[in-house]
């Protein structure tokens, strides 16, 4: 009975209330362009062992993938002069101690083909001479023009851990029995910038975090609307709203902690391959506003006897007779949990949903909400 109750207090409250961005200023985060956000690891104490979180609201503006894709998350020596035994030097500067890509296309570790902007993750092992990809927990693709938070965490059990979550679900996961590759002082964590093959990653960024611990999936989720600012681990925090505020060298200081950061342009040899590194000021652009982002949602609950939204046998039912463009689902938190594309002829459109998803969910048609829908458990 109660749980009845709160399911219509639920619905009470989406159906008469209008959801709006709870700031009234735009908020600001940095573009960056072909350039990358970077955290030196040397002011880090890190080893190649320190569990820590790492993670941002990333926004792609538009795609512009090279052969092998747009470069994501790296840490990496990106001096190609460096001492290989430091991290640098070709491969390493370009795959470094761990690179993420995004791609159109490629085979994944089972031998699948794979495209349409899924993301690769790799790191390098002691032991081997190529990096190691990780597995893939869930399928995931990104998208231009809309906000996700992505989070990387590496942790030790018996053995290196590593996962990858967007929006507070694991997507990619590593687990090893061999060394991982040392931790060293002339890495920098980064957000985009170019790799030989690979584009620079043309996005917003906003609200980065950093911990020397591994969050939980319940304090992931619980960061994506708020940092843990009390939280002895949270070494830095970017939210960008206050401008640019930089020392004599171009770093920022964290506007919640002690650590550094800077965007850095990647310079390239002949080939395309990471020759160094030229610190740059920063470009600020378009922020996030994480409440109204996970909300999903900005437009009232419409109604009228040409739409219907209804869900049978395991099928979700869309019918519209001025045409679907789109259709998207979030859980009851406001997390999206997939959309569809259409093209703005078909007056239905049936999507089966997973037979794992449970509780409430919110369904937005053409950009405006039109039911929530209870799935009995």
């Amino acid at each position: 009975m109660k749980s009845y109750k709160l399911f219509l207090l639920l619905m009470l409250l989406l159906l008469s209330t209008r959801l709006v961005k709870a700031n009234e200023n735009q908020p600001c985060g940095i573009d960056l362009g072909e350039y990358a956000f970077g955290i030196l690891v040397e002011q880090l104490n890190f080893n190649n062992q320190t569990p820590f979180t790492f993670s941002f609201w990333v926004n792609i503006k538009e795609f512009n993938h090279d052969t092998q894709g747009t470069q994501f998350i790296n840490i990496r020596n990106p001096n190609v002069n460096a001492n290989y035994n430091n991290g640098g030097g070709y491969p390493l500067c370009d795959w470094g101690y761990l690179f993420s890509t995004i791609q159109e296309y490629g085979v994944d570790d089972h031998g699948g083909i794979w495209k349409d902007n899924e993301l690769l993750v790799s790191v390098m092992e002691q032991t081997a001479s190529s990096p190691t990809p990780f597995t893939r927990e869930k399928t995931f693709k990104f998208s231009s023009g809309n906000w996700f938070f992505v989070t990387f965490q590496r942790y030790y059990t018996n053995n290196p851990q590593m996962k990858l979550y967007v929006n507070g679900e694991a997507i990619l996961k590593f687990t090893s029995e061999h060394i991982l590759m040392n931790w060293y002082k002339e890495f920098i964590i980064m957000i985009g910038g170019p790799a030989r093959y690979r584009s620079p990653l043309n996005a917003y960024i906003d609200k980065v975090q950093l911990y020397n611990k591994a969050l939980s999936q319940t304090e992931i989720q619980t960061s994506m609307t708020d940092p843990l600012l009390n939280d002895k681990s949270l070494l830095g925090y970017w939210d960008f709203e206050g401008g640019s505020t930089t020392d004599a060298e171009g770093f920022m200081l964290a506007d919640n902690g002690t650590i550094k950061a800077t965007m850095y342009k990647i310079q390239q040899a002949e080939g395309g391959i990471s020759s160094g590194t030229e610190i740059q000021p920063f470009t600020y652009g378009e922020g996030v506003n994480p409440e109204s982002v996970l909300q999903g949602i900005e437009e009232n609950i419409i109604s009228d006897n040409k739409t219907k939204a209804y869900i049978a046998n395991g099928v979700l039912n869309i019918e519209k007779e001025e045409g679907i463009t789109s259709v998207e689902v979030y859980n009851s938190l406001g997390t999206p949990l997939f959309r569809r594309e259409a093209g703005g002829e078909d007056t239905s459109i049936q999507i089966p949903l997973p037979a794992t998803l449970k509780g409430v969910i919110i369904v937005k048609l053409n950009n405006e909400v039109v039911k929530v829908i209870k799935i009995s458990l």
